[in-house]
């Protein structure tokens, strides 16, 4: 009576481990926002109040912190390798200049920083 029993529970968890996951149940904290944007120059103002300007030839990546609450967190890859991580207060992305390059924008948690992990 056992064995009959075994032979009906197989096609049973079978048919639940192959049944489709729906992706929109995924924790969206985990999975990173990706684009391409064509910028010429980031601006942004630190917890300092002056104004940087980073011109975009030399950016590869910029990324986005969204979890914090009290300010804004970016990391930003340069072409050579470089690393930059800023707190700041406000940023721009400004597509209208010359010097206009491809650079990729990433928005994600801060546990899922790039810096130790640099390539």
């Amino acid at each position: 009576m056992n064995a009959w029993k075994l032979l009906f529970a197989i096609p049973v968890v079978a048919a639940i481990a192959m049944a489709p996951q729906d992706p929109q149940s995924s924790d969206p904290a985990i999975a990173d926002v990706v684009t391409v944007r064509t910028i010429s120059e980031l601006q942004y103002t630190p917890l300092g109040g002056t104004s940087v300007s980073v011109p975009a030839r030399s950016v590869v990546e910029i990324r986005y912190m969204d979890d914090r609450s009290d300010n804004i967190r970016l990391e930003l890859v340069y072409e050579n390798g470089d690393y930059s991580m800023q707190t700041v207060q406000g940023f721009h992305l400004l597509q209208n200049g010359s010097g206009g390059r491809e650079v990729r924008l990433v928005r994600g948690a801060s546990s899922r920083m790039r810096f130790p992990c640099l390539p």
